[in-house]
């Protein structure tokens, strides 16, 4: 689930436990759950493109995670990721 190593690139930088998929530690909202729709090869093609990452010290935080299907903001649907940054003593 790790995108990255716990060495920082730029000296000074806090990277606890890498970044992380928002995604993967909310667990997949639905099984075909996607931010892209295109017709390929004549088909409907339903793709995840688009992605969300939280540094490692968030990963407890992550509540949800959706792409908002009925907007129209481009040829991609809005990611929405809501992460708790209320609840003291969340474990990170």
């Amino acid at each position: 689930r790790h995108i990255v190593g716990s060495t920082p690139y730029h000296r000074g930088a806090a990277y606890l436990s890498g970044f992380v998929d928002a995604a993967a530690v909310a667990g997949e909202p639905v099984p075909d759950f996607h931010t892209h729709v295109k017709t390929i090869d004549g088909r409907l093609a339903k793709r995840r493109l688009d992605h969300c990452f939280v540094g490692g010290m968030f990963a407890g935080r992550v509540r949800s995670i959706g792409a908002d299907i009925g907007e129209v903001a481009s040829d991609h649907f809005p990611l929405r990721v809501d992460i708790d940054l209320e609840t003291p003593g969340i474990a990170t």
